[in-house]
C-alpha cells in the first residue's frame, strides 16, 4: 500500500503483520525512504542487529521514532536525505577534546 511505502508526515500508524524478525527487518528496509526506524524488543541481540542493519538515518530502540537530540548528526538515508547530515563534521568537533601526550620509552 502507498501509505507503507512513502513518507507520511502526520499522526498515522500503519501495521504490517510479519512472521518473524527477519521478515520485519526486510519489510522495514523495503522502501525508497529511510528517515527513521524503530524496534520494540526485550532482546539485545535483535536490538543490536536492527541498529546495524536498519537502512534509516535515525534508529530508535524501545522509543518513539519522533524526537531527537539536535546536537548529534541527523539525516535520512535513501530518498529521505539531501546533502550532508545535519551537524555532521561539526558535531565531531563539538564533542572532541584534544589532548597531547608525550611518552618516553
Amino acid at each position: 500500500m502507498q501509505i507503507n511505502r512513502e513518507e507520511i508526515f502526520g499522526p498515522v500508524a500503519s501495521v504490517i503483520r510479519v512472521k518473524d524478525y527477519e521478515e520485519a527487518l526486510a519489510v522495514a528496509n523495503d522502501t525508497d525512504f529511510g528517515l527513521t526506524a524503530g524496534i520494540c524488543t526485550t532482546s539485545l541481540k535483535y536490538a543490536r542487529h536492527f541498529q546495524a542493519n536498519s537502512q534509516a538515518g535515525l534508529v530508535m530502540i524501545n522509543l518513539p521514532t519522533a524526537g531527537l537530540d539536535y546536537h548529534v548528526p541527523f539525516g535520512g538515508r535513501k530518498a529521505s536525505s539531501y546533502g550532508p547530515r545535519e551537524q555532521g563534521r561539526y558535531a565531531a568537533e563539538f564533542y572532541t577534546t584534544v589532548k597531547t601526550t608525550y611518552i618516553s620509552s
